[in-house]
């Protein structure tokens, strides 16, 4: 029976050449962690189609592709979702920048109608977690896991 006899690797790496490379992979924007925002869950409490069909609900972000949420459809109903949907993720957030984004319907007969539109953060993120509330029009709670801000509150109420 023959035996093998494991050879160390002729390339040694140290434990701080992996940690150097791997602070510097980091620093670079963009390259290793993106910032994904996801929807997690919303409940629209209005429809602004004067016909009796079914709203086209999109996300969108300037500079960007609109995202429609295909699933939502109907008002008073909350929608939760687990990230790993087709039209996932809804945007990527820019390296300590905002974007000014919306929550919109297609509209048939005039121009699309507006939920809400706001600037979009990192620093919105608590724990990777924000909370978009809009009177009237929605709640939606968005998640990204690589945002995040210290302290301070990430339940954002206008109306």
């Amino acid at each position: 029976m023959r035996s093998r006899r494991l050879v160390p690797s002729s390339i040694p790496i140290s434990r701080a050449a992996l940690l150097v490379a791997h602070v510097l992979l980091c620093s670079l924007p963009g390259i290793v962690s993106s910032k994904s925002v996801i929807l997690s869950s919303i409940k629209i409490f209005t429809t602004h189609e004067w016909m009796p069909t079914k709203p086209t609900i999109y996300f969108h972000c300037q500079g960007a592709n609109e995202t429609i949420l295909p699933d939502v459809k109907e008002k008073d109903f909350l929608y939760i979702f687990s990230g790993e949907e087709s039209w996932q993720p809804l945007t990527e957030l820019p390296e300590k920048k905002c974007r000014r984004c919306g929550l919109y319907e297609h509209n048939t007969l005039k121009s699309d109608d507006v939920f809400d539109e706001w600037e979009l953060c990192p620093s919105n993120f608590v724990h990777g977690k924000y909370v978009r509330l809009k009177r009237n029009e929605f709640n939606a709670t968005f998640v990204c896991p690589q945002c995040t801000a210290f302290g301070g509150t990430n339940l954002w109420l206008q109306g």
